[in-house]
């Protein structure tokens, strides 16, 4: 299960972020599809064969299940077959332009709820079979107000979990739409990309299943095992690992003529810090906060602490 969102930010246009969500640990791959134009670089989860990603041509695909049953099945080794929706997201990317793509993904019947967007523009669609009838329901997305989704729908209310069907369902609703209302206050907080998929990594709840980002060792829960963000302006496809299995050439994916990028993310920003007894200023001066959060040694000199404000770094005396 997982989180999509996607806002827009002046200068930059639209940018994308998930949560990627199973209850088991995933072996990552990335492909550069070069078999056609545009070229699209794809993640590929080889435990399921989903994949999905960018193309040349700046549009991405992101998506949260809506077929939640079929989602949480305990995969136990590697595919070599290619998950349904991620097909259909390979082969849509082969359009060059983002009306194309979409008109594509619900002719195809992209199942999920599912952000599909360039720098300039942005769609939801929410999809699902019902007694093997394909259901979905499409809008573009308002950039002054972006959009967030998990695993229950919107415009598609009958979608995904639902109340009242059994105890697993009622607690899976409850997170999702607990996520669901993270992902859109960090809609609201965040000014950069880089911010929003940081705020999608909080965990304010005790229960972890109530968090956007969730950790747990139990091989039977829910965890997030990566975040992913897609910034179209930049042609990048950001991936902050966290419990996933990873096989990148990087060199390979980053010496496309196309300007195609692949970059991770530092997971730091999971770790707390152990003293949460902190004061104001100890809290706010950037030093000791990353101190604090990353184990790193601090100075206790305030001079040494002016120098790292200054220059950026702590400068020997000659």
């Amino acid at each position: 299960m997982c989180i999509v969102a996607a806002k827009y930010f002046p200068g930059q246009g639209w940018a994308g972020a998930k949560n990627r969500d199973r209850n088991y640990v995933p072996d990552l791959t990335f492909d550069l599809l070069t078999d056609s134009q545009p070229h699209r670089l794809l993640m590929r989860d080889d435990m399921t064969g989903y994949m999905e990603g960018l193309n040349a041509k700046g549009i991405a695909v992101l998506s949260a299940s809506l077929q939640v049953m079929d989602d949480e099945k305990e995969i136990k080794k590697r595919t070599r077959d290619d998950n349904p929706d991620g097909e259909r997201i390979r082969e849509a990317l082969k359009n060059t332009t983002l009306d194309r793509v979409v008109k594509e993904l619900v002719n195809e019947g992209m199942t999920g709820n599912t952000v599909i967007f360039d720098q300039e523009r942005c769609f939801i669609l929410e999809g699902a079979n019902f007694n093997d009838q394909y259901k979905y329901k499409l809008a573009e997305v308002d950039p002054n107000t972006g959009i967030a989704r998990t695993n229950h729908g919107i415009l598609l209310p009958q979608a995904g979990y639902q109340r009242g069907v059994t105890a697993q369902q009622d607690e899976s609703r409850a997170s999702s739409e607990a996520r669901l209302k993270a992902a859109e206050s960090a809609l609201v907080t965040a000014q950069t990309p880089d911010q929003l998929v940081d705020l999608l990594a909080e965990q304010p709840n005790k229960n972890t299943q109530m968090n956007p980002l969730r950790t747990t060792t139990d091989h039977k829960r829910m965890r997030t095992t990566a975040q992913e963000l897609i910034i179209p302006q930049e042609h990048t496809f950001f991936l902050r690992p966290i419990q996933s299995k990873l096989d990148i050439d990087f060199w390979r994916i980053n010496q496309t003529p196309d300007d195609l990028w692949l970059e991770i993310l530092s997971n730091r920003i999971m770790r707390k810090p152990k003293d949460t007894n902190t004061v104001d200023e100890e809290e706010t001066d950037p030093f000791t906060r990353l101190g604090k959060i990353y184990g790193s040694v601090k100075p206790q000199d305030k001079g040494m602490k002016d120098l790292f404000k200054t220059y950026g770094r702590v400068q020997a005396k000659l």
